[in-house]
């Protein structure tokens, strides 16, 4: 099965891989008729070669047994040839070669094969039956080594097969080199040796709990017992050899089928080992999306909160920078402009005057005698006052006008367009009204007085430190004129500008 799987914006392979996927081993399979083919060239030839000669050779019945167990030992190499080109393991192929070298000696040793394959002259004649055998062991030491892992389970037992499969590989050249030289006697005492330590390293590695290790045991057990029984019928210890010889072929067919099981059993042993360590490594997986999944949430819940802070933060931020425009525009008593924002308001009355063609003009005002209020009443009733004053000041007023407090009991207005002197000195009048009339705070009834000076700006432009100064100036000559009239034991005068 295999799949792709989305979690949580992560991209996961949600399937346990074979070893081959499907469309691979069909690729493999394909090869199956190529396989049959190379298998069935011997066959064919043998076909052949006993049309040819059944009329002047009859085969004998041992050779006729040979055949079928020759039969035998094609299928078993069929099969497990299948499977190493399935699961690509190399013990497959190791225990095809073994099977093969196996038939060949067999062939050889029954007159098979000088009658069906070779001729007598060819140096098959003397060179088949050791290679055969030679190979068969040659390559049955390297598959003991890779079937039973001895590298890594049995290092001194690796060691002793290494050697056996040095010396089979030596004895394998000597057959071709020298044939004839490696006789049978020399075969007849290998085999049995091998087939022993071959049972020794399956008895090890089978209380080592290594996967196929006992039908591996119980495999070359029956071959031991086919080996003795080959030496035995060498070295000439039955009078009917013949019987020996089909003993020894039964055996080793038994013994290769049991061998063959074990194979598919360690195969399926690993194969089950992979598929359970990929599900583990997909649960592994999984746990992981499933744990960044889970960090994912936690984290854009922290964004979440941490995003409201920020926004809090940011309001608050914005209301301490209007709070700080206020604070440092605006008098924190009254709320009227202070002296910054005052001279701001002037200067961009006057450049929008000029772009109306009209003016900006500049009242100056200043409570009359305003300390003894603040000695008599407190403090309190005095700020009262002042906020009284900023009140009137602003019904006077237009909007776009602005009330100031650039000092503690002076305040100024700032008129924009103004046309002409009369429009001044309305605004005046109705401040100077205003002033008339008595200031209600708490249970106190108190008359103010107050001096005015104003300024209008010209045509040919003027700026706001120039304005503020003018009507400063006529403001404390007012405040100057009733000063002396007081002390003349006069009324109170005003002049306006």
């Amino acid at each position: 099965m295999v799949g792709k799987r989305m979690i949580g914006g992560w991209r996961l392979s949600s399937g346990v891989r074979t070893l081959h996927s499907a469309p691979a081993a069909a690729r493999r399979l394909q090869l199956l008729p190529a396989a049959l083919a190379l298998l069935a060239t011997p066959g064919v030839a043998i076909a052949n070669r006993v049309g040819e000669i059944q009329t002047s050779v009859q085969l004998e019945p041992i050779q006729l047994a040979t055949t079928f167990h020759v039969g035998a030992l094609a299928a078993m190499l069929v099969y497990n040839l299948l499977l190493y080109f399935t699961v690509r393991e190399r013990s497959h192929l190791e225990f095809v070669l073994f099977t093969f070298g196996l038939a060949l000696g067999q062939i050889a040793l029954s007159g098979l094969g000088t009658q069906l394959l070779w001729a007598e002259n060819s140096i098959w004649v003397h060179a088949a039956q050791p290679a055969g055998f030679t190979l068969a062991g040659l390559c049955a030491a390297l598959f003991a080594r890779s079937f039973l892992d001895t590298r890594a389970r049995a290092p001194g037992l690796d060691a002793m097969l290494k050697l056996a499969a040095s010396l089979f590989g030596a004895a394998l050249i000597a057959a071709f080199i020298v044939p004839g030289r490696f006789s049978n006697p020399h075969l007849a005492l290998i085999a049995p040796l091998f087939a022993l330590l071959a049972m020794v390293c399956g008895l090890r590695c089978r209380q080592l709990r290594a996967p196929g290790a006992t039908l591996y045991f119980a495999g070359w057990t029956t071959l031991l017992v086919g080996a003795t029984l080959f030496s035995a019928a060498r070295i000439g210890w039955f009078a009917h050899g013949g019987l020996a010889l089909h003993a020894m072929e039964a055996a080793s067919a038994l013994g290769i089928l049991i061998l063959s099981f074990a194979l598919s059993e360690r195969t399926g042993a690993r194969l089950r080992e992979r598929v359970a360590n990929l599900a583990e490594e997909l649960a592994n997986s999984e746990h992981t999306i499933e744990a960044l999944q889970a960090s994912e949430q936690f984290l854009t819940q922290g964004m979440a909160r941490r995003n409201l802070e920020l926004e809090a933060l940011t309001q608050r931020l914005q209301e301490c920078e209007q709070r700080f425009q206020q604070l440092s525009h605006h008098d924190p008593l009254t709320g009227a402009a202070n002296q910054l924002l005052l001279g701001d308001r002037i200067e961009q009355g006057i450049i929008r005057s000029k772009r109306h063609n009209c003016r900006t003009a500049v009242i100056m005002l200043a409570l009359d005698d305003f300390k003894p209020i603040n000695d008599t009443y407190g403090d309190d009733v005095g700020d009262e006052i002042l906020r009284a004053v900023v009140v009137r000041l602003r019904k006077i007023v237009r909007e776009q006008d602005t009330v100031a407090r650039p000092d503690n009991d002076c305040f100024a207005i700032v008129l924009e367009e103004v046309y002409d002197a009369n429009d001044l000195q309305r605004v005046a009048n109705a401040v100077a009204a205003e002033f008339a009339q008595p200031f209600h705070i708490r249970e106190h009834t108190i008359m103010l007085d107050a001096s005015l000076g104003s300024a209008i700006s010209t045509e040919r432009g003027t700026n706001a430190t120039a304005l503020l100064k003018q009507a400063g100036k006529l403001m404390r000559r007012n405040k100057e004129i009733k000063r002396l009239n007081r002390s003349q034991g006069g009324g109170s005068g005003f002049v306006a500008a």
